[in-house]
């Protein structure tokens, strides 16, 4: 074990935040935050103390539920699925900058009714403190639903997890999110599960190219795929490919400029 820096220093403090919660159902969106907070959890509670949950809708990219169903096996942690209760919600489907509050509030206020996954557990989530550098409506519903969050509690960043992931050898991080698709429709326009399947199934054909990171975003009339700098030279010189991909997907006017991945600007509540 490396010697005792900062970053140990916090994650001692978080072991003993969660050896005093005793039961928790980790939140886990398969993340690599998350999968953190369960690599910690599953290293100082009992396997009957513990379990995680992960909520699968038509917002919630097919890649994160596998890496999700790989990391919770890898831990040997009992693994919960859930429908996401947002794609119920009208106040959700409107899309406006509230979204993400929307969401967060009716998947926990869900998860709490679920007491028979793990009686008596306190109910924790991911967030770290590089998630209050910005606006994230989220946070204000997971205080309301009484969610605790160890590693922002802590003081972790997302540095101090990728040293201690380094040091560890943990598999599962740090990788890239994937994020919400409802991320990818502008805000204002309506989320519905046709055009999110079509954005999923987009995506995955450009995974499928060798484009690990990619996001194929929509505003209303044309869609706007944005890739890593790296990617960047490749996708101009695949350009036709590309495009015929989206196409099948039903997107016949598509950007004639390729954005750089993560400078798509601020949209009300449009986190990664």
């Amino acid at each position: 074990m490396p010697s005792r820096t900062g970053s140990y220093e916090r994650l001692h403090s978080l072991e003993a935040m969660i050896h005093g919660l005793k039961r928790v159902i980790v939140a886990f969106s398969g993340g690599s935050d998350s999968a953190f907070l369960l690599w910690v959890c599953a290293r100082v509670l009992p396997a009957a103390d513990l379990a995680a949950v992960t909520f699968c809708s038509a917002t919630t990219p097919v890649r994160e539920i596998r890496w999700a169903i790989s990391v919770a096996r890898s831990l040997s942690v009992r693994h919960v699925f859930l429908p996401g209760p947002e794609m119920q919600s009208e106040s959700f489907l409107v899309n406006d900058l509230s979204r993400c509050y929307q969401c967060k509030r009716e998947r926990f206020c869900f998860l709490q009714q679920k007491t028979g996954i793990l009686p008596g557990a306190q109910v924790i989530e991911g967030s770290v403190v590089d998630d209050l550098e910005d606006s994230r409506p989220g946070m204000q519903a997971i205080r309301e639903a009484g969610v605790r969050s160890p590693l922002l509690e802590t003081g972790m960043s997302k540095l101090d997890i990728a040293r201690i992931a380094q040091h560890a050898n943990l598999a599962f991080s740090p990788r890239p999110s994937e994020s919400c698709l409802a991320t990818r429709i502008d805000t204002g326009l309506a989320i519905d599960i046709p055009l999110l399947q079509k954005l999923a199934q987009a995506e995955e054909a450009l995974h499928d190219m060798g484009f690990e990171q990619v996001r194929v975003r929509w505003n209303g009339e044309e869609a706007r795929i944005e890739f890593i700098q790296s990617d960047l030279p490749r996708a101009f010189l695949e350009r036709n490919m590309i495009d015929a991909v989206l196409s099948r997907y039903g997107f016949e006017l598509i950007s004639p400029v390729y954005s750089e991945y993560g400078t798509k600007g601020k949209r009300g509540g449009d986190h990664e």
